[in-house]
């Protein structure tokens, strides 16, 4: 064919056609070893970023208590999962509680729920020993075989007060099978020994909670109000799970106190006790949580009815801010609550 004095034969076209596809393939090839470069920057800097991060996270303290509960000679063990060595091996202090919980089951089916930890004392503690090591397992605390324990639904005791449905308020108790432990306790590290830090933290099979100076000491408070009555300490009671033996004793005295309407001053105090409220609070505040049900009834949670009063009388809400991290949401028998 003939165009502007050019004679364009067969072989002109293909060879035009075969140097385009040289050039787009070239170009490809070109935007390929580009985002192939791109993507090897991207790899690199998340893997130097990840391993910056890994080595940040093993050079900074992360302790943790392990329960070994659902095996012979029942443990647990102060853990420290950093590689970077401390001054001398910590020194910790144990608060130990069975967690329970108090369930207000309202006539519409809605739920709300008091956590309760039941102290136990320290004396069950039939040995300790130290690793000698500042990482990795520190201390190993043995406890009875009663506090052997399978978490879930086995082991949970569960009992229903009233009928749901029919009773303007039902309530239910349930008592889990293993510890709530809070410790507190001094380090340093060995590169700067006089550089002191404070660990305080509550531990349970599910969650670990830091605690702060201030939650640390509303703990401590809490454990002394609930602790004034001395039955509201669970103690060993022959080779019976120390859970059955708090969920008996829970039962018995829920019993008492939420069907009785006329309760001694004393089981008043107690009821406030087990529901993480001082037992000695003013006559005004005495008034306030006097009737329960009234309370309830006007609160559209138990949460705002828990939170009118955040203050020294509740131990600035500590329950509430405990609940679910000692209990976790999805509860073995009513994953909903």
């Amino acid at each position: 064919m003939k165009k502007r004095g050019y004679v364009i034969t067969r072989e002109m076209v293909s060879k035009g056609k075969n140097k385009e596809k040289t050039s787009r393939w070239s170009k490809v090839k070109s935007n390929a070893t580009i985002l192939i470069s791109l993507g090897a920057l991207v790899i690199s800097g998340w893997v130097g970023y990840s391993n910056n991060k890994r080595a940040q996270y093993l050079e900074s303290t992360n302790f943790n208590i392990i329960q070994n509960f659902w095996q012979d000679s029942p443990s647990f063990m102060l853990y420290n999962e950093s590689q970077k060595p401390l001054t001398s091996p910590p020194k910790p202090s144990y608060f130990m509680y069975i967690p329970a919980k108090l369930y207000y089951i309202l006539k519409d089916g809605s739920r709300f729920s008091v956590l309760i930890l039941l102290p136990v004392s320290y004396d069950n503690i039939i040995s300790q020993s130290g690793s000698g090591k500042t990482i990795d397992t520190i201390q190993t605390s043995v406890l009875p075989n009663n506090f052997y324990g399978k978490l879930g639904g086995r082991d949970m005791k569960s009992m229903l007060i009233g009928e749901q449905k029919k009773d303007e308020i039902a309530y239910e108790i349930r008592v889990y099978p293993y510890l709530a432990i809070a410790t507190n306790f001094d380090y340093s590290y060995k590169d700067n020994p006089s550089k002191k830090y404070t660990e305080s933290f509550i531990s349970t099979p599910w969650n670990k909670t830091k605690l702060s100076d201030k939650r640390y000491r509303d703990l401590i408070d809490y454990s002394k109000n609930i602790a004034h009555f001395q039955e509201n300490e669970i103690k060993v009671n022959g080779n019976e799970s120390i859970y059955d033996t708090a969920f008996k004793y829970l039962s018995r005295e829920f019993k008492h106190l939420l069907n009785n309407k006329d309760l001694s001053q004393t089981d008043k105090e107690k009821l406030y006790s087990l529901q993480g409220i001082r037992w000695d609070i003013d006559q005004s505040s005495r008034d306030y949580y006097g009737n329960f049900e009234n309370d309830m009834k006007n609160s559209s949670s138990f949460e705002e009815f828990q939170s009118k009063l955040q203050n020294d009388s509740n131990f600035n809400g500590l329950g509430k801010f405990l609940s679910e991290k000692v209990v976790p949401v999805k509860d073995p028998l009513y994953p909903d609550y």
